[in-house]
């Protein structure tokens, strides 16, 4: 049996070099999570607005439009899981403002409870100092996900870097860089689709402990459902739509003091603001942000110390 093991040990020892090996050059690539992380570590106690959520915020809302203390800590596909695990990680003693989403698909969605989605979780416990999961876990080596790792095998390593502008904000999705049959807007609704409610009950809880500790911070809450094109909007399931403004309902009602701001149908927003079905490029991106600095800052002119 020993000698079995032996074996067994120095054949596996230059597959384990070699998975070690590549391991350290993934983690060493430019990656937008690491680099965000490493911005909140130097930053944070300047921050006063802080921008969570998924790709919907992350490439409409410009820091550099909302004042100087803002950041956009939102990533592609984030869940609420960890916008709470980043609103309290950071310390920000200046926090006054927290933008969140609030859209179709927001409270059906969680890394760890959706069939293949898992991996997305990675990029918080390797390179944001997450520790929901262990470091020594499925989640703590991205070679332990071939698909997640051939892709960054093959992409230019340049890419990812310039996914982002200096305070967050999500650059690549323009009007010129966008495909031709661009409003995809039925694929992106049904890809969003989803029946596990108990996902729903899931990010209750996650968003209801978020709202919580801005209460008790005194931080004010905007939740932001951002421009949808009307294909989109024609394709999504009336159930779906029911659970969220029923959740929406009672949330609202146990946190008055939050706000919630509903762009999905506001026409004003045209072809031209429009990436795809549901995200906005560069021009979309500082019109939304332009709305929401003059809501913020009137809400501040009205609000009482």
């Amino acid at each position: 049996m020993k000698r079995f093991l032996i074996k067994v040990f120095c054949f596996s020892l230059p597959l384990l070099l070699a998975m070690g090996g590549v391991e350290i050059w993934l983690e060493h690539r430019p990656n937008v999570a690491r680099d965000k992380h490493l911005w909140m570590k130097r930053h944070a106690a300047e921050v006063n607005t802080l921008i969570l959520g998924h790709s919907h915020n992350f490439y409409a809302l410009r820091p550099d439009l909302l004042g100087r203390g803002t950041y956009n800590l939102a990533l592609p596909s984030q869940t609420y899981r960890y916008d709470l695990y980043l609103l309290t990680h950071y310390p920000m003693p200046r926090l006054r403002t927290v933008v969140l989403n609030y859209d179709y698909f927001q409270l059906w969605e969680d890394f760890e409870s959706l069939p293949g989605e898992s991996f997305q979780a990675m990029r918080y416990r390797i390179y944001m100092d997450c520790d929901i999961h262990p470091r020594l876990s499925w989640y703590g080596f991205e070679v332990l996900c071939p698909p997640l790792m051939r892709k960054k095998l093959f992409s230019p390593s340049e890419a990812e870097a310039s996914h982002c502008d200096s305070l967050g904000w999500g650059t690549e999705y323009t009007l010129e860089s966008r495909p031709d049959e661009w409003d995809n807007g039925r694929l992106r609704a049904e890809a969003n689709t989803r029946k596990d409610s108990s996902i729903v009950v899931l990010n209750e809880g996650f968003l209801c402990r978020a709202l919580e500790f801005c209460r008790q911070h005194h931080v004010r809450v905007v939740m932001l459902n951002t421009p949808t094109t009307l294909a989109f909007r024609q394709h999504e399931a009336p159930g779906q739509k029911e659970r969220n403004a029923r959740t929406l309902a009672a949330l609202l009602q146990q946190y008055p003091e939050v706000s919630y701001l509903d762009y999905e149908a506001d026409t004003s927003f045209t072809e031209h603001d429009f990436f795809d079905g549901d995200h906005l490029n560069q021009y979309g991106a500082r019109k939304l942000t332009l709305r929401l600095r003059d809501i913020i800052n009137d809400d501040a002119c009205c609000s009482t110390p």
